[in-house]
């Protein structure tokens, strides 16, 4: 999928139209990307910043976690590390995407069932 085809797909999307919040929590997190598309930061310092309240937030990253949107990664400290699902975006070098993408397509090629295990693209050996 392009990015253009998942950001059509994110503002067609039902749960996360009924939720502003939840987008402006992407919003921000795409603002905080690392390379490799990882984020770390705490979702205090997000409600802080977008004046939400931090149960809003966890509620917005839950909606972005469920639609698949971003990964949860491990804990970093009091906090989980985040990483954009690559169809929403990129920041980094593009032979690493196209490693990545590779990487995801010969998951579903070879065990479909992985799929939905979301936290594989943390792992280096999935």
């Amino acid at each position: 999928m392009a990015s253009q085809d998942a950001a059509l797909a994110l503002a067609q999307d039902p749960v996360i139209a009924k939720s502003a919040e939840a987008y402006r929590v992407f919003m921000y997190l795409v603002s905080r990307l690392d390379f490799e598309n990882y984020i770390q930061v705490a979702q205090t310092e997000i409600a802080s910043d977008l004046g939400l309240k931090k149960q809003n937030v966890g509620r917005a990253i839950k909606i972005l976690v469920e639609r698949k949107v971003i990964i949860q990664g491990p804990k970093a400290g009091h906090s989980y590390s985040w990483r954009l699902n690559h169809d929403y975006g990129w920041k980094g070098k593009v032979k690493n995407l196209t490693a990545v993408r590779r990487k995801h397509l010969s998951v579903v090629t070879t065990n479909p069932e992985r799929c939905t295990k979301t936290k594989d693209m943390f792992s280096e050996d999935s």
